[in-house]
């Protein structure tokens, strides 16, 4: 068997298939027969080639091939481009479908195509020559690098080969050119035109029919070209990547960090309401994933003293942002870890719909470890940070009433607030004090929209909690903590 080897040099394939719209955003993999033949017809172009010395190997070509493909992973971009023929120039949103394959720009790995015929030395040398010539597949951006090689045997082992019947397989649809008896039968059934050019009656006429002709005569198909399902032998693309710290270990992943992009940024004032958003789009992505949604995000089954399932907390990590009250970033925290199925309902996490604020576009920055991102000073998070004396974010709502048994104070706010730091971390603070005004503290939304939870009189607290010895965000305790209220930041000691 004769093959290629074809080496994307930026390690990325940009092309959309034929039966794909372009703003589609879904790209073509692997390349399909057509368009590989069609790219050592522009090289022999470029030659200054005749079609009588090329079309003989394009001939011996015109059967499906198979592929042996690399790891990679599909993506895309979106480009707000200005219309030059409307007179407001009105942007277009505009799609730009690719494939990243393994080893990227440093160290892309190749696509072997394989064809089942055999080349006499003049054909193999004339391949050889095209390929050469060949800087590109796809679009102009999807530099590439080509060349022939020798394939053993029709045995494989192959990623991507061409099968109508089988079921319960990853499949897709290449355009690919039809057998030269079905064109010819075409062909001669089509009259000759009185005017303009010839239907396509050769393969060299089928290779070099351009957009161009296609538009202006109206073909809903280009001629001697069809549609071939092939399948793959395991999933084309793998998971989509995911930005892990570089401080990353082999234990599992315990916060993933969004960043939020909206129009308008919402505000802090909010968080128990945005917690309630994330939880709900979370446990939808992991019910998809999983069949049902996990533990870690909902809660449910796990003893409320626990603490172990995920926290929904709202962060302001820009200065200026947290200056006048906005999030600009969402952390979901579970001490218990994420696992893989975990990590998948996250990646597919992009959005907050429903009521409670405008809808959130969400981007996954980070998953990791609570040390991998918690730090005093910006980008790093304050509600990861390790320090001795912590702050309040949000209001701390009581869960018990405060009253008087035998004469003595019980479950005053103090004590809910130590017995709250014991169950999350492990430790009590040595000291609490007040900060912060009571009405201002007031203004922050305290009730959930949805669900239960112990919640003791309608009030809120900012405390000043000081350890023995530093401790590890997140700390959040009282009502609503796993949604983002009695919520605390680590500050700098005091010299």
């Amino acid at each position: 068997m004769i093959g290629i080897e074809l080496r994307f040099l930026a390690g990325r394939f940009h092309g959309t298939g034929w039966h794909q719209a372009h703003n589609e955003g879904i790209p073509e993999w692997p390349p399909s027969p057509w368009r590989v033949l069609r790219a050592l017809v522009s090289a022999a172009y470029a030659e200054d080639l005749s079609p009588a010395d090329v079309e003989p190997l394009m001939e011996k070509l015109r059967c499906l091939p198979r592929y042996q493909l690399p790891l990679a992973v599909d993506a895309h971009t979106r480009h707000y481009m200005p219309d030059t023929d409307d007179a407001s120039h009105k942007k277009t949103k505009v799609f730009d479908a690719f494939v990243a394959v393994e080893g990227g720009a440093q160290d892309p790995q190749p696509i072997t195509i394989a064809w089942g015929a055999d080349l006499t030395a003049d054909e193999r040398s004339l391949l050889e020559r095209l390929c050469r010539r060949v800087s590109y597949l796809g679009r102009a951006e999807s530099w590439a690098e080509i060349s022939a090689v020798d394939v053993a045997g029709a045995e494989g082992p192959w990623d991507c080969w061409p099968d109508e019947r089988a079921q319960g397989v990853s499949a897709t649809t290449l355009l690919a050119l039809t057998a030269a008896e079905e064109l010819a039968r075409w062909a001669k059934d089509q009259p000759v035109p009185k005017k303009g050019r010839d239907v396509p009656r050769t393969l060299w006429d089928v290779l070099t029919f351009d957009g161009e002709r296609y538009r202006q005569e109206g073909w809903s198909s280009v001629p001697g070209t069809h549609l071939v399902r092939y399948v793959f032998a395991k999933r084309p693309f793998r998971r989509s990547s995911i930005p892990i710290s570089r401080r990353r270990t082999s234990t599992r992943p315990t916060v993933a960090r969004f960043a939020i992009r909206s129009t308008v940024l919402p505000r802090l004032h909010d968080a128990v309401i945005l917690g309630e958003r994330l939880r709900v789009s979370a446990m939808s992505q992991s019910k998809k994933v999983s069949g049902s949604a996990r533990v870690v995000f909902s809660g449910h089954g796990e003893s409320a003293s626990d603490h172990q399932h995920a926290m929904y907390l709202s962060s302001s990590e820009d200065p200026a942002n947290a200056e006048i009250g906005f999030i600009d970033h969402f952390l979901i925290a579970a001490r218990s870890g994420f696992d893989e199925e975990d990590i998948l309902a996250l990646q597919r996490l992009r959005r907050l719909w429903g009521r409670g604020g405008h809808d959130l576009d969400l981007i996954l920055v980070g998953l990791g470890k609570f040390a991998d991102f918690g730090g005093l000073i910006s980008p790093r998070t304050s509600l990861l940070a390790e320090s001795r004396i912590w702050e309040s974010v949000t209001p701390f709502v009581p869960t018990r009433h405060p009253k008087k048994v035998r004469g003595a104070r019980v479950d005053t706010i103090e004590d809910q607030l130590r017995r709250g730091c014991k169950q999350l971390t492990g430790v009590a603070p040595v000291e609490i004090a007040p900060v912060g005004d009571r009405v201002e503290w007031s203004r922050f939304r305290r009730q959930r929209l949805n669900g239960d939870g112990r919640r003791g009189p309608d009030g809120a607290f900012g405390a000043r909690l000081i350890f023995e010895r530093p401790v590890r965000g997140p700390i959040a305790i009282g009502y609503g903590a796993h949604f983002g209220l009695g919520l605390f930041a680590a500050v700098h000691e005091e010299r």
